[in-house]
């Protein structure tokens, strides 16, 4: 008996191999899109800020390490000294030489030097030097509302009586309605967010932005920094409070929103995820890792499924168009909490855009990865 097993053959195989192994992995990332919308739903806001009493003194330090900021810092600052509580005020200038030092003196703001370098070494040195109870780190390009300080002492007071070293509050984008571009990048954001809001109260995530975030000063955990890399701050100090038992909480107010602006061109959002995705190496929890294996094992499967496709007789195309119908009505539940939670603005082909978008955005990243091509704020990661 003559068997003939050719090349077609093969190829045959391995994508429909490639193809059943993408709807495994689909499957899997929809029991995990409907786990993340669950436990969101369970997380709640702050509460009736109104009623809460003013302190007389500043219960919380802001800090804000800086390296040329001086074009967004008077912003950030005009916000702040909007605030309805008391507040200290700390800006730490990282060797910057757009005159953020005299932005920041100008405003009648306290600004150090950073002895070291980087916003590991500025962030412990602030720390050394404060006398509040608790220290926000903000970044210099964000915004927020003049309630921002009052939700935060709120949700303050509420954990008083509960081991809470750290209380995250919502980083969002602000997309212009009618870019395409900024939108996607907003909701893909906002995904991440919805992601990490429902990870930290269901006490499964230690991650948070750095770009808005409180801690209680005592415990401050910044021995832990390592300021070997030069990013995730967050990560580091997040990770060290979950591993001494202590507890971290998210106050879901909208009034606590920070707002930042989106990236201008592909090249800087590779290199912007590149970046963050580093920080999965030694500074990440359980469920960090597991979905980055997720995401990487979705992507890659359906790449090799379509190299598979084009490359075979054997596989009918409409199996690839099931797959991203299949991966796109699996991703809008997520899409549009987070559009409805984070007040982002959003359009149906936003949607059917998505998967076609947030692939070249993930395999973008690997590639700058690989590339070792990987910077922030001048310095090599």
């Amino acid at each position: 008996m003559n068997i003939e097993f050719g090349l077609g053959s093969w190829l045959g195989a391995f994508a429909w191999a490639m193809l059943g192994l993408h709807f495994l992995c689909l499957g899997r990332y929809a029991l995990s899109i409907w786990s993340w919308n669950r436990r969101l739903a369970d997380s709640v806001a702050a509460g009736d800020i109104t009623k809460m009493n003013s302190p007389v003194a500043p219960l919380i330090t802001v800090v804000i390490p800086c390296r040329n900021e001086a074009e967004s810092l008077p912003l950030l600052l005009k916000d702040l000294g909007q605030q309805t509580v008391p507040l200290e005020l700390l800006v730490i200038d990282d060797r910057s030489t757009d005159g953020t030092k005299n932005v920041a003196e100008a405003a009648g703001v306290r600004c150090i030097k950073n002895k070291g370098e980087g916003k590991k070494a500025a962030l412990r040195q602030a720390h050394s030097q404060i006398e509040t109870p608790w220290m926000a780190t903000l970044d210099a390009d964000v915004r927020i509302g003049k309630n921002w300080a009052m939700s935060m002492e709120h949700s303050i007071n509420q954990s008083a009586s509960s081991a809470v070293e750290a209380i995250l509050g919502t980083v969002r984008l602000n997309a212009t309605p009618e870019s395409a571009w900024e939108r996607f990048q907003a909701l893909e954001y906002g995904c991440l967010m919805a992601w990490i809001e429902g990870g930290v109260c269901a006490e499964k995530l230690a991650m948070g932005s750095g770009a808005n975030s409180v801690y209680r000063t005592s415990t401050y955990p910044a021995e832990s920094l390592n300021e070997a890399q030069a990013s995730g701050d967050d990560a580091y100090a997040l990770l060290a409070i979950k591993k001494h038992g202590s507890h971290i909480a998210w106050n879901s107010d909208p009034q606590t929103f920070a707002t930042t602006q989106p990236v201008q061109n592909w090249t800087d959002l590779w290199n912007q995820r590149a970046r963050w995705a580093s920080k999965t190496n030694d500074q990440a929890d359980g469920e960090t890792k597991s979905v980055g294996r997720l995401i990487a094992a979705v992507e890659l499967s359906f790449l090799l499924a379509l190299l598979g496709t084009i490359s075979s007789s054997d596989v009918d195309f409409l199996w690839i168009l099931v797959a991203v119908i299949l991966k796109t009505l699996i991703n809008q539940p997520l899409i549009s909490s987070a559009a409805r939670r984070y007040k982002l603005p959003m359009k149906p082909s936003d949607v059917l855009c998505f998967p076609w978008r947030y692939a070249a955005l993930v395999w973008g990243a690997w590639w700058q990865l690989l590339r070792g091509n990987v910077k922030w704020k001048g310095r090599q990661l």
